[in-house]
């Protein structure tokens, strides 16, 4: 176990889910501009991007052994990867929970409901299209949200939750459930399916 554990990047994954934490209490609501492709104009909070580092490690760690040998050499494997995404959760649902109970640090929700959800669609992704294209979705999610996720009137669009406030429960319920659907699919398919985009070896 402890060797599944080392293979799949876990210590380096809690180390940097903890400090991508230190940053957005030192980042707090510092934006970077992105021009608005559709409706309003609005900045990306630097927490939204934090999110994708921890998430992308992770996924790197799932997909890091070859998945076929493993499926073969252990029981379960789709359990052991949806117990190692709800350990990923609640790692960064407990310190969010405890800056934002005792210090009102509303981006440490938001941080930790971008990393749940994020995991969840890349989960989705990673079984439907392969680990790469998950990646890149992971990446380009929050600046996709922000570029053409907003109102006229500057508020978020629905679809849009990782640019949702802290207190949005819509954004919330869409990470939850996103994160919830990609655990079923990686318990009900450890391995991901062929990458419709992948060329056949000559």
């Amino acid at each position: 176990m402890i060797w599944w554990l080392k293979a799949r990047n876990v210590p380096t994954v809690a180390v940097v889910t903890l400090a991508v934490y230190g940053m957005a209490l030192v980042a707090g609501q510092e934006t970077l501009p992105v021009p608005a492709l559709v409706g309003g104009s609005g900045g990306l909070l630097i927490t939204h991007l934090l999110a994708v580092l921890p998430v992308a490690l992770l996924l790197h760690g799932i997909d890091r052994g070859d998945a076929f040998a493993e499926g073969v050499a252990l029981r379960h494997a789709g359990r052991r990867t949806a117990a190692l995404c709800l350990g990923f959760a609640a790692l960064a649902a407990v310190p969010a929970a405890a800056l934002h109970l005792f210090g009102e640090r509303p981006e440490a929700v938001v941080l930790a409901r971008n990393c749940v959800g994020s995991l969840g669609c890349a989960l989705l992704v990673r079984t439907l299209l392969g680990p790469g294209i998950a990646m890149i979705c992971v990446a380009g999610l929050p600046l996709v949200c922000a570029a053409a996720g907003r109102r006229p009137g500057g508020s978020a669009q629905p679809w849009a939750w990782p640019i949702h406030r802290a207190a949005s429960l819509l954004g919330l319920s869409e990470a939850a459930f996103l994160f919830a659907a990609g655990c079923v699919l990686a318990l009900c398919r450890s391995r991901p399916l062929r990458n419709p985009l992948a060329r056949d070896p000559e």
